[in-house]
């Protein structure tokens, strides 16, 4: 099993992916950096925030007998769900 750390060069590396493909200029600037709908991580969605904090969309378990149970699936985006 590959250490925690892992996901966090994964996520790296599929972040400056995403940001290369936006045009010359906008790539690597702050705020491509702190897009307020953030990016897709191996672990679930994250963004970085302008005071440098990181952000993540987590799941909640609880943990019973059987195992571990999902009680609040991880957000899919950082978008208010609009009813």
């Amino acid at each position: 099993t590959p250490p925690r750390i892992a996901s966090l060069g994964y996520d790296a590396v599929s972040l400056a992916i995403a940001l290369s493909t936006l045009p010359r200029g906008v790539r690597f600037t702050p705020e491509a950096l702190t897009n307020p709908d953030g990016f897709a991580g191996v672990d679930g969605i994250f963004r970085f925030m302008p005071d440098g904090s990181t952000e993540r969309g987590l799941a909640v378990l609880e943990i019973r007998p059987g195992g571990a149970v999902v009680i609040d699936p991880a957000p899919t985006s950082f978008r208010p769900q609009v009813f």
